[in-house]
């Protein structure tokens, strides 16, 4: 037993020693993350960092003025840290996934589920779950009687998924 809590007394010390090395390079760097993570997690590899360059980048195309700070700063965020554009990519996927949406049919729900949907029937509905987490969740009519209900639906998707 005391030869266990020897070993890992001596690991822990090595771990210690480590951290306070990384400390002491990250203090030393000219360059810091701009932002901290939070406690959310990607739903997929790379979503959050995706979600914020989106964001930067749909503030520079609403007409941010140029040349500004605020469109230097942003371009160059967006330039350093490789935005692929993936959100914009997905809300038109799930746009044409529902564009004419009036039954879900083998090629819609496996679309949906390639798309990374949990389809589940529910009555006269069917339940929609994004990647799995119940907080993103909608229902979508096995037979809507209007016409622009797959676009609403992939309106609402875009705007809360």
């Amino acid at each position: 037993m005391q030869e266990r809590i020897n070993s890992l007394t001596q690991e822990n010390e090595a771990l210690r020693a480590e951290n306070a090395g990384l400390h002491s390079k990250f203090g030393e760097m000219d360059k810091r993350p701009v932002l901290a993570m939070g406690d959310e997690g990607d739903l997929y590899p790379g979503e959050i960092k995706e979600l914020v360059l989106s964001v930067l980048a749909d503030e520079l195309d609403r007409g941010v003025t140029k040349p500004s700070r605020r469109s230097d700063v942003f371009s160059d965020l967006i330039e350093k840290n490789d935005y692929n554009g993936v959100y914009r990519k997905k809300k038109a996927e799930i746009q044409i996934i529902l564009k004419n949406y009036i039954i879900m049919d083998a090629k819609t729900r496996k679309a949906l589920q390639e798309f990374g949907f949990r389809i589940e029937e529910d009555g006269k509905h069917y339940r929609l779950t994004f990647f799995g987490d119940d907080s993103y969740n909608t229902t979508v009519a096995k037979t809507p009687s209007d016409a622009r209900a797959g676009k609403n639906i992939a309106h609402y998707i875009v705007r809360e998924f």
